[in-house]
């Protein structure tokens, strides 16, 4: 499933390098929300019968109403999202599907190493649980789940990010974890991401440079992600499952955050949930500041 609002350009690139992948069989369902742009065109240019596209009759300003038309309309027997400025490595899909088969899980994700805007490629590295098991103090994107179709059923579908007080994919994902559901980690570098929220008017530039130029690195050098993960390990990793600071004010910190992340989660809630309440107040209060970064309006006469 693959959520797309007018981000033709930067569409193309996503779905060049997802045909990449080693796994073969399967079916790619771009759903736009409300889109008003040249996506459409950009999908059948592929000329690929595993990519459909399927545009929503009117814009929700959010990916939850997408990722619910996708699910309802997909086949397979394992379910995946890519967020539609994400790339996948190119056997993100083979090991996931391997590591789901091989744990017995209902969900596996992978580590996302998420680009920061600018030359000296800095990245934030996403999805890394201590002991490979979920936690809500982790942030997991949901470009890097592959799941067995059955837990979208019992899990239900996303809640919409105007309802609520955290992101749609990080709610979801905790309600699966409540309801009981095997989620582990795949600790590998799967996804490449792009977060829109740290490239201010993303949504309203219309080219994709950035991920023409990415994709070509990504094509040339497979393992240049490895490299990514290499540098991140030596320069920035403190906690979970990767080597400690050295600093002990640091490894202090990242006690604190861990017990006090487990306190509220041992409360019901999510520790993401929290803070976004606080520095985005109100349900959909994470949205609108991120459409607002993105270059978007607040909420479009369109939408409802």
């Amino acid at each position: 499933m693959i959520a797309t609002y007018n981000r033709s350009a930067v569409l193309r690139e996503v779905l060049d390098v997802l045909r990449l992948q080693t796994v073969r069989t399967w079916e790619a369902i771009v759903v736009g929300d409300g889109c008003t742009d040249d996506s459409a065109d950009v999908v059948a240019a592929f000329g690929d019968p595993r990519l459909r596209f399927v545009n929503l009759d009117r814009n929700h300003g959010e990916q939850s109403a997408p990722n619910n038309a996708g699910v309802s309309l997909a086949t397979g027997r394992a379910l995946a999202f890519l967020n539609h400025d994400d790339f996948w490595r190119p056997d993100h899909l083979e090991r996931s599907l391997a590591h789901l088969d091989a744990t017995g899980a209902d969900l596996v994700y992978s580590w996302i190493a998420n680009l920061l805007p600018g030359e000296d490629e800095t990245v934030v590295l996403l999805g890394v649980s201590p002991g490979g098991v979920y936690t809500p103090a982790a942030i997991v994107p949901a470009s890097s789940w592959v799941m067995r179709r059955e837990l979208a059923g019992r899990v239900g579908p996303w809640r919409s990010g105007w309802t609520i007080r955290l992101s749609p994919s990080q709610d979801w994902l905790w309600r699966a974890a409540k309801l009981g559901a095997q989620l582990r980690e795949l600790p590998r570098v799967s996804v490449i991401g792009f977060p829109s929220g740290s490239r201010p008017g993303s949504y309203a530039a219309s080219g994709a440079a950035e991920h023409a130029r990415w994709r070509a690195r990504l094509q040339s050098d497979p393992a240049w992600p490895e490299a990514i993960l290499t540098r991140y390990i030596r320069t920035q990793a403190d906690g979970g499952r990767l080597p400690p600071s050295a600093r002990p004010a640091r490894q202090v910190s990242w006690a604190l955050r861990n017990a006090g992340s487990a306190a509220v989660a041992s409360a019901g809630l999510h520790p993401l949930a929290v803070w976004t309440a606080i520095r985005h107040p109100g349900p959909g209060g994470f949205l609108t500041w991120l459409r607002k970064r993105r270059g978007l309006p607040a909420r479009g006469s369109r939408m409802t």
